[in-house]
């Protein structure tokens, strides 16, 4: 099961957002309240940079972490973003302005799955996961056809705040670690699974071919495989 993510209970702006360990402490806060003990964090992109937080919060509350192409670009890129940011610079402009244009409305959920059917990011996403992701990230709008429910607003506000310490918190990860990661990711790249093996020996590490950043998505199979085979149900 996953819990609601802040940016999507209405209530609170995108400024509240100044570095994603507020998210992970959301997550700890929901784990708690539901009473979960032995939990199996699992997260892809900004969820297993949140995840990654988390187990290392509170590594009580966690048996096992799997990191699916986590957010954590190379040391190297995160301490040019940091030089960047320390001089007035946005080092991730084009994502910003890229969330800020995106499309919100569609006339119906057919016109939205359609939509994204067609865009680039999606190519290689089996049919269902498409139409999975429509119905998940959109509603019927009060004024007619369907709204996107993720507010771009924070999706740039994500871009904005990408933390540059998250490997002082991989090297303190004690669970056992699952690192999975597309081939052709530009997210979690062949640099960034080099530095986690420097720091961390501990973690277990597979490549999944001909995929990139969205790799659950666009592997579906080969990502539930390779968990089950790591829990010890393959």
């Amino acid at each position: 099961m996953s819990l609601r993510v802040r940016p999507l209970w209405g209530d609170t702006p995108p400024e509240w957002l100044k570095h994603w360990n507020q998210m992970a402490d959301d997550l700890l806060s929901g784990l708690k309240e539901m009473g979960a003990s032995k939990v199996v964090g699992v997260g892809h992109s900004l969820g297993g940079v949140l995840t990654l937080y988390a187990a290392v919060k509170a590594p009580e509350l966690f048996s096992h972490v799997i990191l699916i192409d986590p957010t954590m670009l190379s040391p190297k890129l995160l301490w040019q973003i940091k030089f960047m940011k320390l001089f007035g610079f946005e080092a991730r402009k084009y994502l910003i302005k890229g969330a800020l244009k995106r499309r919100r409305t569609w006339e119906s959920a057919r016109e939205a799955y359609e939509y994204f059917r067609g865009r680039q990011l999606f190519k290689n996403w089996p049919d269902e996961i498409v139409q999975a992701y429509t119905e998940s990230m959109t509603a019927p709008s009060p004024t007619g056809g369907v709204y996107l429910i993720y507010p771009p607003e924070w999706e740039a506000r994500i871009y904005q705040t990408i933390p540059t310490d998250v490997w002082k918190f991989a090297k303190l990860l004690t669970q056992p670690t699952l690192l999975i990661r597309g081939e052709d990711s530009n997210t979690f790249t062949a640099d960034s699974e080099k530095a986690f093996r420097k720091i961390n020996s501990n973690a277990r590490f597979e490549v999944v071919r001909e995929a990139g950043h969205l790799v659950p998505q666009e592997k579906p199979g080969e990502i539930t495989k390779l968990i089950q085979e790591f829990l010890g149900q393959g």
